[in-house]
């Protein structure tokens, strides 16, 4: 799992039959300083995010079968919460 903000939606005319009647969203992962890091990617939308939204991304094998029941769907990257707010707590070591 990781923490990303939502750029926009990705619009398509064909797509796999496991995507039909699922929004799409662009989205780009955050660091720990809420800076943009790594390339954005795409994600299947599971709690109606929209754009400007920081939400929490679940990637990974089976994260589709276990969300939406569908067995080895190509759906990598699921959008499965909204963040309000997050803090980050300095440790001294």
């Amino acid at each position: 799992m990781y923490i990303a903000k939502v750029i926009g939606k990705v619009v398509s005319v064909i797509k796999h039959e496991h995507y039909e009647n699922k929004t799409l969203l662009l989205i780009h992962p955050l660091n720990m300083e809420n800076q943009l890091a790594s390339k954005p990617t795409i994600a299947v939308d599971y709690v109606g995010a929209g754009e400007g939204d920081i939400v929490l991304v679940g990637a990974g094998p089976g994260t589709a079968d276990e969300v939406f029941g569908l067995k080895n769907a190509p759906i990598r990257e699921l959008v499965m919460g909204i963040i309000d707010r997050f803090d980050v707590c300095d440790e001294e070591r």
